[in-house]
């Protein structure tokens, strides 16, 4: 107990009559916190929890939204707090070293909409929606951090513009990271070999950094000016609204993603 709160850890190390025997005790209430790894509550019936505390960043969005989904199944508040640091997101892709190619890259893509979701400054009810292609149409969910405090917003018209026509240049074939590089002028051994530093696109955007130019790009996938192609691993993609911002650019404003210094947390 600390601070007058009983709290017992849970993990696949205790053996499984101290693993039964804590989680009837948080059933019970007898104790008001439980600190876990995933092993724990998949199928909890506990319906009245108000907090879920990510103390590392969740492998995939999915993954976050399931377990944040044990809080508040009583119809009353849940609150949800995500922490997490850089060294997570490395410690989960050492992890992935030995698995093949094709995994690993599967599981980068998840792994980095994760992190947009945890630095985003938009709306994040409609991150989550429209990740899982549900479109929402508010603007303001009146319950996440980012729309109880918003950012200020800043114009983007052209910066739209000028990744549109790279996402088009390199033909709609290639990931988010990949289109970036293009735009900054990155000349890495992937654009040498594709000898891409040849568009004239190449560079136009190192204006701005690799920071700015992956917040922009997300923003476009919420508001439908791009698409991610899931059966081709992230591959950036034209929608009808593309075809039309580029034929009449509008007004197109944004809260860039935030960075945090070492041990801050959202």
């Amino acid at each position: 107990m600390a601070n007058g709160i009983m709290a017992v850890a849970y993990h696949a190390g205790l053996d499984s009559k101290l693993r039964t025997e804590r989680q009837d005790k948080f059933l019970n209430e007898d104790v008001q916190v439980i600190v876990a790894t995933i092993a724990f509550g998949m199928g909890i019936d506990k319906p009245d929890i108000r907090f879920v505390i990510h103390y590392n960043i969740p492998k995939s969005i999915e993954n976050y939204y399931q377990e944040t989904g044990r809080a508040g199944r009583d119809g009353l508040e849940g609150k949800c707090l995500l922490y997490y640091s850089h060294k997570d997101v490395s410690k989960l892709e050492h992890l992935m070293r030995d698995k093949p190619l094709t995994e690993r890259e599967i599981n980068a893509q998840l792994i980095n909409e994760t992190v947009a979701y945890a630095e985003s400054g938009a709306c994040r009810r409609k991150v989550i929606l429209t990740y899982f292609g549900e479109v929402y149409s508010k603007d303001n969910c009146g319950n996440c951090d980012n729309c109880l405090h918003p950012k200020e917003k800043i114009e983007a018209k052209e910066q739209v513009v000028k990744a549109l026509q790279v996402v088009k240049e390199l033909d709609e074939r290639f990931a988010t990271e990949y289109a970036v590089n293009i735009l900054i002028g990155k000349l890495t051994p992937q654009v040498k070999m594709f000898r891409h530093e040849n568009f004239k696109t190449f560079g136009i955007g190192k204006d701005k950094d690799a920071h700015f130019w992956n917040s922009l790009i997300r923003h476009m996938l919420l508001e439908g000016l791009l698409k991610k192609d899931i059966e081709e691993y992230g591959v950036l993609k034209f929608t009808a609204k593309s075809f039309e911002y580029l034929k009449k650019p509008k007004s197109f404003k944004v809260i860039l993603n935030n960075t945090f210094e070492e041990g801050s947390g959202r």
